[in-house]
């Protein structure tokens, strides 16, 4: 397998699971607003919906693709740019010659129990499968309007939830407070409580990620430029975009800069 075919199905295998969503039209718009967002680099969703096509059809390593995609590329899946995952991927080809199939076997997983009380903020569920299909349903009870962040009643089935449920939760600061569902008005935005969404927490000390705490931990969303971190996937509380995975581009930019 060419070096270039390897790169892009590692890249639409991250973003299917980082979305949530196999369809080609997901992944592209995905992509897109990734690029555009954290890399700064313009990409239309077209483009990116014809590559996906070309890898389907084995025809890849046909396309004339710019170094400056290749290195987009590489960065989203936590490479330095292209040369470098060409180099490493051409390195652990040549490893993987040499290992004996024996040996594989007996190889046993090693598990790292050395867990700060730090990151303990960051207990996160890695059951991930059906998670999106059940929050986005909420996310039609938000609408952003005139810069204030406003809930209405999504016709009936806002109504028919806080009746057949005797929790709700509202967004405090920082985290979800469970609430009773009759105590609630339009302006406490209030939605139906649901556990999964209740653990989301909004890490207030981002200074205290870094590479070995943060990947696939943590999520984040930039508001106005300013970035916000996540300890859950899912929905942002207050405006309802999506939180996305935290990058080591991200952590590097908006976080671990400050400490060089």
């Amino acid at each position: 397998m060419s070096t270039k075919k390897q790169l892009f199905e590692k890249v639409f295998e991250k973003a299917k699971r980082d979305c949530g969503s196999s369809s080609k039209n997901a992944i592209s718009t995905y992509l897109n607003t990734i690029f555009i967002d954290d890399y700064n680099f313009s990409i239309s969703t077209k483009t990116i919906s014809r590559y996906y096509e070309s890898l389907e059809k084995n025809e890849i390593n046909e396309k004339n693709i710019s170094i400056d995609t290749l290195n987009t590329l590489a960065h989203y899946i936590d490479y330095e740019n292209f040369g470098d995952f060409n180099q490493k991927n051409q390195l652990k080809k040549s490893e993987e010659k040499e290992v004996n199939v024996e040996e594989i076997a007996s190889i046993e997983p090693i598990l790292d129990d050395n867990i700060s009380e730090e990151e303990s903020i960051i207990n996160l569920s890695s059951k991930k499968s059906n998670f999106f299909e059940k929050i986005k349903l909420q996310k039609n009870k938000i609408i952003i309007g005139g810069g204030v962040t406003t809930a209405l009643v999504a016709g009936n089935l806002f109504l028919n939830s806080i009746n057949q449920n005797s929790s709700c939760m509202v967004w405090k600061e920082n985290h979800y407070e469970e609430i009773e569902c009759e105590e609630t008005s339009l302006q406490m935005n209030a939605v139906p409580y649901n556990e999964t969404v209740f653990q989301l927490k909004k890490i207030t000390k981002p200074d205290t990620l870094n590479i070995e705490n943060a990947l696939d931990k943590v999520w984040y969303t930039k508001i106005n430029g300013e970035v916000e971190f996540f300890t859950n996937y899912g929905l942002h509380p207050e405006n309802g975009k999506t939180l996305k995975p935290v990058t080591k581009y991200i952590l590097t930019k908006y976080v671990l800069k400050n400490e060089q």
